[in-house]
C-alpha cells in the first residue's frame, strides 16, 4: 500500500486533474483518492477533474475551514490523498437519507463494503467515514457504522465542515456532491494503521458545573432546568469568554461542553452546532440527561503539545521503519483557537519525521478501535499512520 499527498493545489480544477494524472501514472494497481475542498469552491468541477485525472473513484468532504498536507495548510485550495499500490484493495459505500433513518441508511451503505472485504485475504480492515455534519447525531452515526461492521475493524474519519458558517456541509462519492449523506471507504490490506486520538482541552478556570436536564436527540434542551442556550450564554459571559453583542454560536464552538468520563481526567467534549428558536442548543452528538458538564477551553501551546503527543504515540509503533503516510482528522475548533499558529500544529503532526500526510478540519471526529467504547469525538485530533 502506498499513500501520495497532493496539494495544496493552485490553478483550479485543471491543475488538480493534472496532478492526479501524474500520481496515477506512478502507482500500480487500483487507486482511490480522498479529496478535501473549501465550502465555497466549485465542488462538482473539482470532483470531475479529480476522477478524470485519477481514472478511479474519488471520495471526500468539505472542510471546517482548512485542509493540509506535509507541504502546508490551505483555506482556499484543494488537497487530496491518493491510496494505491500493491497489497491494497478497497470498496466505496454511500449512505443517503441520514436525516430520516440513519441506522437503516448506514447499514445499506456499509453492506457492499463488508461484502467486498470477504473476497480479500487481508489482515487489516479499516473503514473511513465522511459524513454531513448536520444530517444526524454523531453517536447515532458511529453506532450504526459499528453495528454494520465486524468488531475487529478500525473505524475512523470525520464529519464535513463549512468554514464556521454552520449552515450546510457536503460529502462526495461516485461523481456526486451529497447532502444528508455519509461516504464509507473500506481499505483492505496487510498493513494495519496505527490509530491514536488526543484533544488537549480542559475545563475553563472557574467554570461552574451544569447539569443536563433535558435532551431530544442531539438537541440540548435545558441545563439546570433552564433553556440551554440561555444558561450557556450566561456562563460564557461570566467567564469573560463572550463579549456583549458577540455572536454566540462561534464562541460556543471554541468553548464547548466537557463531561467527565471513566478514563480518568480525560473529558468527553461535545460541540455546539447551532441554537434553535426555542433556546435549545444543537450538538454534534447527544449528552445523556444527568450528565454534569463544564465549559472547556484550551491554549495554543496546549493544543500544539497535544498534537506532538498524538504523533509520538501514532508513530511509535512504526519506529525503525519508513512511514508510508498518514491521514489526520482535526477539529475545526482547534483551527479557530490556534489561528495563525495552526501551521505549528500541522508541523507537530509530523513528529520530526517527513512522510506523506493529508488532513482536514472537521465538525466531529471518529476513532473506534481495539474494543474502545468512546468513538465519536469533538475538539479532537485523530491520526491514522501506516508503516
Amino acid at each position: 500500500m502506498e499513500i501520495v499527498s497532493i496539494g495544496p493545489v493552485a490553478g483550479g480544477p485543471a491543475a488538480l486533474e493534472k496532478e492526479m494524472s501524474a500520481v496515477a501514472s506512478r502507482l500500480s494497481g487500483g487507486k482511490v483518492a480522498i479529496l478535501y475542498l473549501p465550502i465555497d469552491s466549485d465542488h462538482g468541477a473539482y470532483l470531475r477533474a479529480a476522477e478524470e485525472g485519477l481514472g478511479g473513484p474519488v471520495v471526500g468532504a468539505t472542510t471546517g475551514g482548512a485542509a493540509f498536507t506535509e507541504r502546508g495548510v490551505t483555506r482556499h485550495q484543494p488537497v487530496a490523498a491518493v491510496l494505491g499500490g500493491p497489497g491494497l484493495a478497497f470498496e466505496v459505500g454511500v449512505a443517503t437519507g441520514l436525516d430520516r433513518e440513519a441506522k437503516v441508511a448506514v447499514a445499506e451503505g456499509v453492506r457492499p463494503v463488508v461484502e467486498a472485504a470477504r473476497s480479500h485475504a487481508s489482515r487489516s480492515h479499516a473503514l473511513i467515514t465522511l459524513a454531513d455534519a448536520f444530517a444526524c447525531d454523531g453517536e447515532v452515526l458511529l453506532r450504526a457504522v459499528a453495528d454494520s461492521t465486524p468488531p475487529h475493524w478500525r473505524l475512523f474519519g470525520g464529519t464535513a465542515g463549512d468554514d464556521w458558517r454552520f449552515s450546510g456541509t457536503r460529502v462526495f462519492a461516485r461523481g456526486e456532491v451529497l447532502e444528508n449523506s455519509a461516504v464509507m471507504l473500506g481499505l483492505f490490506s496487510n498493513s494495519p494503521p496505527s490509530l491514536v486520538t488526543r484533544h488537549g482541552w480542559c475545563a475553563a478556570e472557574g467554570s461552574a458545573e451544569l447539569t443536563v436536564t433535558g435532551v431530544d436527540g442531539n438537541r440540548l434542551l435545558t441545563l439546570n432546568d433552564q433553556p440551554a442556550a440561555k444558561v450557556y450564554q450566561s456562563e460564557l459571559e461570566r467567564l469573560g469568554l463572550l463579549r456583549p453583542g458577540e455572536d454566540l454560536v462561534p464562541v460556543m464552538a471554541k468553548h464547548e461542553l466537557g463531561a467527565k468520563t471513566v478514563f480518568g481526567s480525560e473529558l468527553k467534549i461535545r460541540a455546539p452546532l447551532g441554537v434553535d428558536a426555542d433556546g435549545a442548543v444543537r450538538l454534534a452528538s447527544t449528552l445523556p440527561p444527568g450528565t454534569v458538564v463544564r465549559v472547556v477551553t484550551a491554549s495554543a501551546d496546549g493544543l500544539i503539545d497535544a498534537a506532538t503527543e498524538l504523533s509520538r504515540r501514532a508513530l511509535e509503533p512504526l519506529a525503525g521503519s519508513a512511514v508510508r503516510g498518514a491521514l489526520v482528522f482535526d477539529c475545526a475548533a482547534r483551527l479557530q483557537l490556534l489561528g495563525e499558529r495552526y501551521g505549528e500544529q500541522v508541523a507537530a503532526f509530523q513528529g520530526g519525521r517527513h512522510f506523506p500526510m493529508v488532513g482536514m478540519t472537521c465538525y466531529g471526529e471518529i476513532a473506534r478501535f481495539g474494543g474502545s467504547i468512546e468513538g465519536f469525538h469533538n475538539t479532537t485530533a485523530v491520526m491514522a499512520a501506516w508503516g
